[in-house]
């Protein structure tokens, strides 16, 4: 039997062999995508928990200055309203190194998270859930 031109043998059926897979530009192309996706993604990404880290150092120091604040007024409470003559006077009357360094110098325990150091009034955070940071500073002065 001749049908448009293919001759088809007798038993045979006339069948399509039309299956449903990808072309491998179409493949190619997809990954094409994937890859400029990845590109942009991943350094966003990693900006954004470098941001987060410096954000949670910012609130460690917040932390540290309510501590500093805190002390100063129970130093005014305890001398009757005279003022310290440095930042050191407080750190001692607290007396206590879980809350401030002595004499105003050394680090500042805030649990396991963050690694903070007091420097007569310079705060630095140096390392947020065990990795480092840079930049993360703030001072806390006496009031006048």
């Amino acid at each position: 039997m001749i049908l448009g031109g293919i001759i088809l043998k007798p038993g045979k059926n006339l069948t399509t062999n039309n299956q449903g897979g990808f072309t491998l530009i179409e493949i190619i192309a997809v990954l094409l995508i994937f890859g400029i996706l990845s590109a942009v993604a991943i350094p966003k990404y990693m900006d954004l928990q470098n941001q987060a880290r410096i954000k949670s150092g910012q609130t460690a120091i917040a932390e540290i200055k309510t501590r500093l604040s805190t002390a100063y007024g129970q130093y005014l409470l305890s001398n009757q309203g005279s003022a310290p003559a440095n930042i050191a006077a407080i750190c001692s009357l607290v007396n206590d190194t879980s809350i401030l360094p002595a004499n105003a110098n050394g680090n500042i325990p805030l649990g396991n998270d963050f690694t903070a150091n007091l420097n007569n009034g310079l705060i630095t955070v140096t390392q947020v859930n065990g990795v480092s940071v840079s930049g993360v500073t703030g001072t806390w002065a006496l009031p006048n």
